[in-house]
């Protein structure tokens, strides 16, 4: 059997329950199965040591072998595929979407043809200096940056492969690892607030000092961690609640989880993601509110409110929090440079883009002598800017059509999800992904959360959630 066959291939046939039956068994109740194992092992090494970025690649190295070796037993043995079923259909086609862009962009070209390219002059001029410039070049101008982006996405597209093979069960677990490395997150962040010890506590060089990043290099990122986490803990209280039993043990802790990542979610000091918390809360009130007892919703936001309006009146009195809050003032920005020169640099390269993971050498070419100072630009501080410029029109087509399949596949999975009879655990995952989905592309606005590896993982596994569960849910025993 061939590699691919053999991570497609079917789980051994148990008997399926009724889907209310099986969904309101409580996740972890029940040990998951080889493959969903392997799975959360993948997510969560992608939450702790995918969060550096471009200027911190040393981690992501590590995070490539060891999710290699991770895929290995599902190429070797059936055994580990229990709990997966066949990959469906959709993650076949948005995978091959991910990777054509940067896999045609490295293609030799002919000198007749790449000679011809936009913004070529000076490269041309350099080889003809070592009497390079007829070799076979390919469309990226930065061959070595676009093969590590590439790496870097293959990835989270294997993942996204895999996790839609999981049951509904199988996905509840990945949201168990999302709220496990959201609190680990949380305590690290801790640490690097509070200096233990006379350390940084932060696994990279170059980072947000000051404010809570946790596993991530970047705040903004971090921000965007503890915003899934909150979604994931909407999925875990869903599939609690679904028996009719009113749960006042896990209501309070679902209560007091909101507020310790919306704490930590403040202390990350990231503008946008304080504003985005609004919008995910609405994700989760819309996964419990069928649950909930009407005449009890107004009791829990009300009391809810006004403990972090308490809360929030004795944290202002901290000095780290008044430095959070001083954020907000209306300054310049850097990133409306940022935008002008990248702006600029598109119009250098057009149609064509520069290449994948060109950005930096872009900007600094593109860089204006009235705003150089001592730092450097690493990105564009929009993703859908900073995509424009290295994939070019080809790109835009391309990101066109994966976004026409995501919507797809969110009309599907909603009309699907309101049906009768649907595990409200369903229901919940496709109110996630939605959430997480529209949290990272708002973001994307004024950041790059796609840049980093670990959010990129979580938006595969969001693609995932929209597909129908393709491995049958276990008997409870």
């Amino acid at each position: 059997m061939s590699g691919v066959q053999a991570i497609s291939g079917l789980s051994e046939t148990r008997r399926k329950p009724s889907g209310r039956t099986a969904d309101a068994l409580p996740p972890l109740r029940t040990r998951p199965l080889p493959g969903t194992a392997l799975c959360m092992a993948i997510l969560g090494l992608g939450l702790t040591l995918g969060g550096g970025g471009t200027v911190n690649p040393q981690t992501e190295m590590i995070l490539q072998v060891l999710i290699a070796l991770l895929l290995i037993p599902l190429l070797v043995s059936q055994s580990w595929q229990r709990g997966l079923g066949q990959v469906q259909a959709p993650a076949w086609l948005l995978g091959g979407l991910i990777l054509l862009i940067p896999v045609t962009q490295l293609i030799p070209l002919p000198p007749s043809v790449w000679h011809a390219l936009p913004g070529r002059t000076v490269e041309i001029q350099s080889l003809a200096l070592v009497q390079a410039d007829q070799s076979w070049m390919p469309l990226t101008m930065a061959p070595a940056r676009t093969f590590a982006s590439l790496l870097a996405t293959i990835f989270p597209v294997l993942l996204m492969l895999q996790v839609s093979r999981l049951s509904i069960r199988g996905r509840s677990w990945l949201c168990v690892v999302m709220v496990a490395c959201g609190l680990a997150s949380l305590v690290l962040g801790v640490l690097q607030l509070s200096h233990t010890g006379g350390f940084e506590w932060s696994l990279y060089s170059q980072f947000s000092e000051g404010f809570l990043v946790g596993f991530q290099a970047n705040r903004n990122a971090e921000a965007d961690i503890l915003l899934i986490g909150i979604l994931a803990m909407g999925v875990l209280a869903t599939s609690r609640l679904s028996d009719g039993r009113r749960h006042p043990i896990t209501l309070a802790a679902l209560l007091l989880g909101l507020f310790t990542f919306g704490l930590g979610l403040f202390m990350t000091g990231s503008r946008t993601g304080i504003g985005l918390a609004v919008l995910t809360l609405l994700f989760v009130v819309a996964m419990l509110w069928p649950m909930l007892r009407l005449r009890l919703a107004p009791v829990y936001l009300l009391g809810g409110g006004a403990a972090v309006i308490a809360m929030g009146g004795l944290l202002l009195q901290l000095q780290s929090v008044q430095k959070v809050v001083a954020r907000f003032s209306l300054t310049r920005e850097a990133r409306w440079d940022l935008w002008a020169d990248t702006w600029y640099s598109i119009g250098q390269v057009w149609p064509f883009g520069s290449g994948i993971g060109t950005i930096v050498p872009m900007l600094e070419a593109a860089e204006r002598l009235d705003i150089v100072d001592p730092t450097r630009p690493v990105r564009a501080h929009n993703d859908w800017l900073e995509w424009t410029l290295e994939a070019g029109l080809p790109g835009l087509i391309v990101l066109s059509l994966i976004i026409l399949v995501i919507l797809s596949l969110v009309v599907r999975s909603l009309i699907a999800a309101h049906r009768a009879g649907t595990p409200p655990s369903r229901r919940a995952q496709v109110i996630f992904a939605c959430g997480l989905l529209t949290v990272e592309a708002l973001h994307s606005i004024v950041d790059y959360p796609m840049r980093s590896m670990s959010l990129a993982m979580l938006a595969a596994v969001a693609v995932a959630f929209l597909m129908e569960p393709a491995a049958p849910q276990r008997h409870p025993q």
